[in-house]
C-alpha cells in the first residue's frame, strides 16, 4: 500500500539571506499492510509549502468534490518557523497525500505528477545544462525512486525519468556507461511491453544509446542492432532520429 509521512522539517537558507523557508521530509513508501511490514527502502525527498499549496489548488480547481472536505493550512506572513504551525501543516499535508494514495485519479492529475517529479527535473536539467551529469545521474536517481513507488511500471512519468537516466550515459560521452547500465538493461525491459504510439518514439533513441553503451562497455550489441532492424521492417525510422535526451524532452508527460 502507498504510504507518505512528513518524517522531519528543517529551516533552510534561501538564496537571498532574508528569505528562509521550511523544508519537509516527505516519505514515500509501498509498506505491506497485511503483515504491517514497512518498505525497507523508502524514498525521500524535500517540498516546500509552496510545493503542497500548488499541488492542493490544482486539486481543488480540477477535483473539487474529491477534495470537499480537505482543510489546507493558509499561508501567513509572519511566524512560518513556529513548531505548532509546522505541526500542523505536517499534519494537513499527510491528510492530502493520503487522500492522493487512495485515488488513482488525483495520482494521475497534472498537479499530483508534477509535484512528484518538478523539483528533481529541475535541478537534474541544470545539472546537465551545466555538463554536470554524475551529478544530474544522482538526481535522477532519486526521483525514479520516488516516482517507481507512486506510479506504475510501464507509466508515462516513470519511463521518462528512467530514459533520462540512461540519456545521461550519452550526453556525457560515455563516461556513466558504467553506472548507467543496469538502468539501461531496466529500460529496455520495462519497454518489452510498452504498445503506447508517443512512448515508442522513444524506444528507438533508447536502442540508440543502449548500442553506445555497450560499445563503450565492450558488450555484445548484436541482438538491439537486431531490435533496430525489426522496428525498420516494420516501417519505423530508425536512422536520424533525435537524441534520447532530445526524445524524453519533447515527451507530453500529463
Amino acid at each position: 500500500m502507498l504510504r507518505f509521512e512528513i518524517v522531519s522539517s528543517r529551516t533552510v537558507e534561501g538564496e537571498d539571506k532574508d528569505k528562509k523557508f521550511v523544508a519537509y521530509m516527505l516519505q514515500v513508501r509501498q509498506d505491506v499492510t497485511d503483515s504491517m511490514a514497512f518498505d525497507p527502502d523508502p524514498a525521500n525527498v524535500e517540498r516546500r509549502y509552496t510545493d503542497f499549496l500548488c499541488l492542493y489548488n490544482g486539486l481543488k480547481k480540477d477535483f473539487p468534490a474529491l477534495l470537499n472536505n480537505v482543510t489546507f493550512p493558509r499561508k501567513i506572513l509572519m511566524g512560518n518557523f513556529d513548531p505548532n504551525l509546522i505541526s500542523t501543516r505536517c499534519t494537513a499535508f499527510e491528510s492530502l497525500l493520503s487522500l492522493i494514495a487512495n485515488e488513482s485519479r488525483l495520482r494521475d492529475s497534472p498537479a499530483s505528477i508534477a509535484f512528484f517529479q518538478e523539483v528533481e527535473l529541475k535541478e537534474a536539467k541544470r545539472l546537465i545544462d551545466e555538463g554536470k551529469f554524475d551529478q544530474a545521474l544522482s538526481v535522477l536517481e532519486s526521483s525514479f525512486k520516488l516516482l517507481n513507488k507512486v506510479y506504475t511500471d510501464r507509466s508515462r512519468v516513470v519511463l521518462s525519468v528512467l530514459c533520462r537516466i540512461v540519456a545521461c550515459a550519452g550526453a556525457s560521452g560515455g563516461a556513466l556507461a558504467g553506472p548507467v547500465e543496469r538502468w539501461a538493461q531496466l529500460a529496455l525491459k520495462r519497454y518489452e511491453a510498452v504498445s503506447d504510439s508517443d512512448l515508442l518514439l522513444i524506444y528507438v533513441p533508447l536502442l540508440h544509446t543502449c548500442i553506445s553503451i555497450w560499445e563503450t562497455l565492450g558488450k555484445d550489441k548484436s541482438k538491439l542492432i537486431d531490435e533496430l532492424n525489426g522496428l525498420r521492417k516494420r516501417g519505423m525510422k530508425v536512422d536520424s532520429v533525435p537524441s534520447l535526451m532530445e526524445a524524453v524532452d519533447n515527451l507530453i508527460i500529463i
